[in-house]
């Protein structure tokens, strides 16, 4: 039985060491449209807990027997071939790190008393390595497996935000009935050895400290890279601030948690900016002149005229990062223009499920009718401004419930019945559920990773061309209602009144006007001018010939590049099949001006969607059961988009100093 555990490591060892060795400049991203997806992606089985990423072929370095003057030698454990090994802390480094220069620096930085020692010294430290090495693969035992798995455990355990004490509650007894049911007794005691809820807390804090060296160390390489900042109140009303980072790695662009940060809730702005400026500068080292983005939301917490904190960061950045206010928040700053006489509607419609949802026999017996008659949905929904959607969900399923509804709240003797049985009413109600139903595909379209900035100024811009489209077709004389489904088929299967039905045609008309003008002021054109300036990198294969290339004011460098890259058919299948970012990161090589600025221009975000995810997570981590808890290494693990490098772990398990 130990001999088919071991033939199950060495196999899953061997295809985990394949992915490090062939990522080793990549550093074994998983780069994915949502994180649930990573998880699952990244944690299948015990024998599959390698990072699944596109694999580059990579000329490995080999080892010289010179670099023992640095304190190194090559690794001589199993699966860990030409990788150095320092003979002082024992750290094993990457194999792109077997340069003369990389293995100096290690050892000026980590070891810098042991600078002068002779090559004796660590030739007599490459024996003691050598001996610790021959009996630690002599003596792998079960303890070793234990400790690779609990880490696994822990990690999953903080990916799926469940409680800590779910390892010993459930998935450790799980475990231990499925093995005994499927091997025997004796494979099920070695279970025994992976620990409680408390080592599962120590597991995360350790592997969140890993993800976060692991990123911190590719920003403080030098790269360019734009954050977007969010804060929020938490269930025990606690003041938080979440930053995330967005930079370019490998082939394309990474979006990565950065920093967790608990405020007080007297804080000013300028007290906002200096604990950014402690983390991001004092702990994290980094230099806000690469900093080339800032993305927030338009609360005065952020940017008012009093709070000045993107005001600050702009100035250290000497003004080198642009500010995007949150496409997002602007489309829904844009949507609450209503006109009266509709937002009366709105406000009716809300009353009728406080009226139910308040009361939880109330909520319990519409339910039950709704469940015996048969309906799609059974529930009402509650009506808040801070959630996007909310407006045209709970709209929806008023509308679609109003019949139920309306009976049961005559059986109620509600005086809220009366408004169903008005028809003008009814008919707006459905207006109003078209209209905010195609508003939420608009800023759900705006969500998501890795989506840049043309789609988006397209998709508003989309928007508003449609909305004076359906103005156009309100004044005509035979008008046409074809965008409201719900509104065409509730006056097709009713009989309105002419009258009335002009009144609410006016009322629409007024309510697209006003949606129009408020779009063009949160969304005015000179914001896009240097998108326009600078449409070539939405599709640089549009500029083919001299002509159209000088109309773009660019330098005659630039241009000789353009011409030459929008003439190669190789990269125009690049193009096609490639994201925006990760088409000019790979051309930067032969087209360095271009490539430098398209990434500059692609890399900032424009909206905070990723801080909302963020603080919906932190949600599941803070209940009312746990709202004493610091969530931030918990918070780490589920959010990073970096894998842990498991071997790195167990190293440090084994060498702690």
């Amino acid at each position: 039985m130990d001999h088919f555990f071991i033939k199950r490591k060495r196999n899953s060892e061997v295809k985990y060491t394949e992915a490090c060795s062939s990522s080793s400049v990549e550093s074994g991203i998983v780069n994915s449209d949502n994180i649930e997806k990573n998880t699952d992606s990244s944690l299948q089985t015990s024998s599959s807990f390698e990072p699944h990423f596109k694999k580059k072929k990579v000329s490995a370095r080999r080892y010289n027997e010179d670099y023992l003057k640095y304190g190194f030698i090559k690794c001589e454990k199993p699966f860990e071939n030409d990788r150095p090994q320092c003979v002082i802390c024992n750290n094993i480094l990457a194999n792109e790190s077997l340069k003369p220069s990389k293995l100096k620096r290690h050892l000026e930085t980590q070891h810098a008393e042991l600078i002068d020692k002779p090559l004796e010294y660590f030739q007599r430290k490459k024996k003691d390595v050598k001996l610790s090495t021959q009996f630690l693969s002599s003596s792998t035992t079960v303890s070793e497996k234990a400790l690779l798995s609990s880490y696994l455990v822990a990690y999953r355990v903080a990916k799926e935000k469940i409680a800590n004490t779910a390892a010993e509650k459930i998935i450790l007894p799980a475990c231990l009935d499925m093995v005994r049911t499927i091997f025997d007794d004796k494979s099920a005691d070695k279970l025994k050895t992976i620990p409680n809820d408390n080592t599962v807390s120590l597991r995360i804090c350790t592997i969140a400290e890993h993800l976060e060296t692991m990123l911190i160390t590719r920003l403080q390489s030098g790269i360019d890279f734009a954050i977007q900042l969010d804060e929020s109140t938490d269930i025990g009303s606690c003041t938080t601030l979440l930053v995330y980072v967005r930079y370019a790695w490998q082939d394309d662009f990474m979006e990565d948690f950065l920093c967790f940060l608990n405020l007080t809730s007297h804080l000013s702005g300028l007290d906002i900016f200096t604990e950014l400026e402690r983390h991001i500068v004092g702990q994290y080292k980094l230099n806000w002149k690469n900093c080339k983005g800032i993305t927030s939301d338009g609360t005065a917490t952020i940017t008012g005229k009093h709070s000045r904190v993107i005001k600050k960061l702009l100035e250290v950045t000497n003004n080198g990062a642009v500010w995007n206010h949150c496409f997002i928040h602007r489309e829904g700053l844009a949507s609450r223009e209503i006109p009266q006489s509709l937002m009366e509607v709105l406000k009716n419609a809300v009353k009728v499920v406080n009226f139910i949802k308040g009361s939880s026999l109330n909520s319990r017996l519409l339910e039950t009718f709704c469940s015996e008659i048969g309906t799609n949905h059974t529930h009402l929904l509650y009506h808040t401004k801070v959630r996007w959607l909310s407006q045209g969900k709970i709209l929806s399923r008023v509308y679609e419930l109003r019949n139920e509804i309306h009976f049961f709240l005559i059986e109620k003797k509600s005086h809220l019945a009366n408004i169903f049985e008005d028809d003008t009413w009814v008919t707006k109600l459905a207006y109003l559920t078209d209209i905010f139903s195609i508003l939420n595909e608009l800023s759900l379209k705006l969500q998501g990773k890795n989506s840049d900035v043309f789609q988006h100024v397209e998709r508003i811009q989309g928007f508003r061309k449609t909305l004076l489209l359906w103005q156009v077709r309100l004044k005509s004389n035979r008008p046409s209602y074809y965008m409201f489904p719900r509104f065409l088929q509730h006056i097709e299967e009713n009989i309105i009144n002419e009258n009335i039905l002009k009144e609410i045609k006016l009322e629409i008309l007024l309510h697209l006007t006003s949606l129009s003008q408020t779009f063009n002021h949160f969304f005015p054109e000179e914001k896009f001018e240097t998108l326009r300036e600078n449409s070539w990198v939405k599709d640089p294969f549009a500029f083919r010939n001299p002509e159209s290339i000088i109309e773009l004011n660019l330098v005659p460098e630039e241009e000789n590049e353009l011409l030459q890259l929008s003439s190669s058919y190789t990269l125009k299948n690049d193009y096609e099949t490639l994201s925006l970012s990760a088409f000019w990161i790979k051309v930067k090589e032969d087209f360095p001006l271009l490539s430098r600025k398209s990434v500059l221009l692609l890399l900032p975000f424009t909206t905070t969607s990723l801080c909302e995810l963020g603080f919906s997570i932190l949600t599941q981590f803070k209940t009312k059961e746990r709202n004493g808890l610091n969530g931030a290494a918990a918070m780490r693990v589920a959010l990073s988009s970096c894998v842990p490098d498991w071997n790195e772990l167990m190293n440090r398990q084994a060498h702690p100093s």
